[in-house]
This record gives C-alpha cells, structure tokens and sequence, in this order.
C-alpha cells in the first residue's frame, strides 16, 4: 500500500496521526503546524519526528513552499466559534483565532491535496456561525472539492468523554 503523505496543520499532539497509526493506515508526514511550544514538542516526542518539521505560525507559511501532499489535517482554533468563547466567528480577515482556518484554505488553492479534514466544535453549525461554515464549504467547492460532515462524539465511541466535534472530509473530485 502507499503512504498517504499528510499535512498536519494546528497539529497540537497530533491525535488524527495516531488514528491513521491505530488504523494501520500507512502515512508520511510531510510536515507539521503547532505555534505552541509544548504542544509541538509533545508532538515530536510521541510521533517520532524531528521538532525541525513544525512550520510554526501558520501565517508565516508560503503554500508554493511546502512539500507535495496528499491530505491535510486541520483543527483550526475553536475558541471564537465555541460557546464557551467570546463568539466573535471566523468571518474571513477578521483576525479572530478561528479566521486562522482560511490560511488552511489558501495551502489547499495552492497544493490542491487528495483530501481535507477539518475538525472543530459543532456550535460552526450554529445560526450566528453557519455562514462561515458555508463560505468554507463554498470555497472548497470552487476548488473542486466536495465535502461531508457530521457531528460525532467522543462517547459513543468508547472514550469516556461527552465531547461533540464537528468533522468536515472534503475529497478532490476525480474531474479537477
């Protein structure tokens, strides 16, 4: 079987990595994305690669740079979309924590991967966020891109944890 070569982006200590581990599904990561320090050097530690692979800030990532991949991981921030936060949304150039996910956008207009995975919380469903969310879909779309989500939760998967996350698999269609 071939690796599947992924992007981790917003990697904190690289939980979908050690799904793809768990499953057996063989990957190579190209690089990884942790601004904060102990996150990232956690992520090095328990997936035994090189602290050198972290880009960092992901502002500071130039797409046309980056390596060939095949799928991206992307957790962007959730505060600003969760109801714990301060709902201030991720509205394109707004510059909230949770806006960082069009920077995820503008790496896959560039390198245009097999496949993306976005996961964050399911209040991006909500009426005051759901725009976003759409405009997010929209762009993939445009891109060639169709996508699929639903809300899971941890529970109902043996972890003992009442933790709903929205994910979002957006795959390439074979015409573009």
């Amino acid at each position: 079987m071939k690796k599947l070569r992924l992007l981790s982006l917003f990697s904190g200590i690289g939980a979908p990595e050690r799904a793809l581990d768990t499953a057996g599904i063989p990957f190579e990561l190209v690089a990884y994305c942790e601004i904060d320090k102990y996150a990232a050097k956690s992520y090095s530690l328990l997936h035994h690669v090189p602290e050198s692979m972290n880009l960092g800030d992901i502002t500071k990532i130039v797409p046309e740079e980056l390596p060939d991949f095949d799928m991206v991981f992307h957790g962007s921030p959730c505060q600003s979309f969760s109801v714990a936060g301060r709902g201030e949304g991720g509205e394109k150039g707004s510059g909230t924590r949770s806006s960082l996910l069009w920077n995820t956008v503008e790496i896959v207009k560039v390198k245009k991967p097999k496949f993306v995975l976005w996961e964050n919380v399911p209040n991006v469903l909500s009426p005051k966020h759901l725009p976003v969310f759409q405009e997010y879909l929209a762009a993939l779309d445009e891109m060639g891109y169709e996508s699929t989500f639903d809300v899971l939760n941890a529970k109902d998967y043996g972890v003992p944890q009442n933790r709903e996350r929205i994910f979002c698999i957006s795959r390439l269609r074979e015409d573009d």
